[in-house]
This record gives C-alpha cells, structure tokens and sequence, in this order.
C-alpha cells in the first residue's frame, strides 16, 4: 500500500493546516459581512441616509464571496458576474457620495 503524504512529508500536514485556517477566516468574515448587510439592510429601511454605506458592504461582500467561490469551491463561473457587481456597487457608492 501506498504510504500517505503527510507520512512522507510532515511540513505537508502544517501547510495542510494553515491553509485550512485561511479558509476558515474567510468564510468567517464572508459570514459577518453578510450579517452586517442584514442588518444595515433593516436600519435603511427607516434611514435612507446610510444606503452608501449598505452599498459599500455589498461590495465588499461580494468581492470576498468572489475570493471564496474561487480559492474554496474552484467554481469561476460566478467569480466574474460576483467582481463586476461588487465594484459596481462600490463605485456608485463613492459617486454618490461625492456627488456625482
């Protein structure tokens, strides 16, 4: 039988591990954001004025749900349509705030 890789190579298991930390830490932050748009969500129901920072955090939050679709579940078909909107968004943002 085969020998593992970590059996053959201890640093791969370390690398192995740190990787996985990375990645955890992502979908962490991906998961805050998405509560934080939650929640901006509901207060820009009743105040209108924070909607540059809501489209700000959706920006944000699709760009890193671009970064995870592409390092985590090696899919790129959404990667492009998740950048495109997530600088659109952060874009109209900051035109909009300086009044543009």
């Amino acid at each position: 039988m085969g020998k593992s890789v970590t059996k053959l190579n201890p640093k791969a298991n370390n690398v192995k591990e740190k990787q996985f930390n990375y990645l955890k830490i992502l979908i962490l932050f991906q998961f805050i954001l998405t509560i934080a748009l939650i929640i901006l969500g509901i207060i820009t129901i009743f105040k209108t004025d924070l909607i540059y920072i809501f489209e700000m955090f959706l920006g944000i939050t699709l760009l890193i749900m671009a970064l995870n679709n592409t390092l985590i579940y090696k899919r790129k078909s959404l990667t492009f349509f998740y950048i495109i909107i997530g600088l659109g968004s952060i874009i109209l943002a900051i035109l909009k705030l300086l009044g543009l």
